[in-house]
């Protein structure tokens, strides 16, 4: 049996997995409603009272991913102390109330594999928390058109994806073919086209309240501070041009948080395909961009805990000495063999193909095999 929450991400699993699916309405009503029917009323009401008395001491941690988000995308609102607070004491009952309805719904009946989207905020941080013993799965979308992530330790920086370059040498994973397309990210419809010459360095901007930001970004806090790092990646190297492109999903913009300079620039209206093309090196966080760049048979540069941190593939720089050594090293290229090696397994073993909207007829065994922790076969 599997086991899932109500959130839209994973509402096409139900039919493909049916009847073999439980899905959790994670509603207030309904998690008082599932908690009274498995320890009464009683229990259901004093769980409620002792969560507004006396939350979970785990809710808070549970739920300041959607605050931290809130902050970042309506920062007008929550950036009021009084609405954030009571926008966190809310979040926290919830989070404590669900804890322990779903405790109590996986206490009866056991399932054999939990299904979590994302997990980085509630109500599936919740549900990632309940189920750290049990067979599960993290799912998110794939870094190629119309694959998916189904892993089962988590996503991005905390993934399962081996970070040893010896991993890749032992084994032939590209001789079944390696992706042909990136996703073409749509270009912020404000802005024009920008002209530029070849050989700079691509910055893809990411979302600042995502997971790969808030979790896995350990010395660059935020965009407006990434712009801060690249301005002065600029100034220390005289003879590099940056070309920033913010993610085309957020709609702030952090170009008017430093003076101009006249070797960084935003291209906010370009393709980030041509982008790539056109770049000498790519310079991220932790972006998917940067898998894309592999393909592309550029050098990639990352600042954050990336999934393709390996030795010989990209180089990496913790603080601001080692990005200007990054940068200075122009003769830097992936390994090729491990380039072709590392983007075959993600291809052929890693990635699941097919989309929220198209799901693969083989899903439920996929779905049981990852969450016994076997990808690699």
């Amino acid at each position: 049996m599997f086991f899932k929450l109500d959130g839209d991400q994973l509402a096409e699993f139900d039919a493909k997995l049916a009847p073999d699916i439980i899905t959790f309405n994670t509603s207030t009503g309904a998690v008082l409603r599932s908690l009274a029917a498995r320890r009464g009323w009683g229990a259901a009401v004093r769980a409620l009272i002792g969560q507004v008395v006396s939350p979970d001491p785990e809710a808070g941690a549970l739920v300041q991913g959607n605050l931290d988000r809130k902050r970042i995308r309506v920062p007008q609102i929550f950036s009021n102390k009084v609405v954030a607070g009571i926008y966190r004491r809310v979040k926290v009952t919830q989070a404590g109330l669900l804890k322990q309805a779903l405790e109590a719904e996986i206490e009866a009946q056991v399932p054999d594999c939990t299904l979590i989207f994302n997990g980085s905020a509630y109500p599936e941080s919740v549900l990632a928390a309940v189920s750290r013993t049990l067979p599960r799965v993290f799912v998110e979308g794939g870094f190629f058109p119309n694959t998916l992530q189904i892993d089962p330790k988590g996503l991005n920086g905390a993934n399962s994806i081996p970070r040893s370059p010896e991993f890749y040498r032992a084994a032939d994973f590209a001789s079944e073919g390696l992706p042909k397309t990136v996703n073409n990210r749509p270009s912020k419809r404000q802005f024009e086209k920008v002209d530029l010459a070849p050989g700079f360095v691509f910055v893809p901007f990411q979302v600042p309240s995502d997971m790969q930001v808030t979790l896995h970004s350990p010395w660059v806090r935020d965009m407006a501070h990434f712009l801060e790092v690249v301005t002065a990646a600029a100034e220390d190297n005289p003879d590099e041009v940056f070309v920033i492109k913010e993610h085309p999903s957020f709609k702030h913009s952090v170009k008017n948080h430093l003076p101009p300079h006249p070797r960084v620039i935003f291209a906010n209206g370009n393709i980030t395909s041509e982008l790539l093309e056109q770049s000498r090196a790519v310079m991220t966080l932790n972006s998917t961009v940067g898998i894309e760049a592999l393909l592309h048979d550029k050098p990639v540069i990352t600042l954050g805990e990336a999934c393709y941190n390996i030795e010989g593939l990209v180089q990496r720089a913790q603080d601001t000495a080692a990005l200007n050594k990054a940068l200075q090293n122009r003769d830097f290229r992936p390994d090729e063999m491990l380039r072709q090696q590392f983007l075959g397994y993600l291809w052929n073993r890693y990635l699941l193909h097919g989309s929220y909207n198209d799901l693969p007829d083989n899903l439920a065994f996929e779905l049981r095999r990852r969450a016994g922790q076997d990808i690699i076969s």
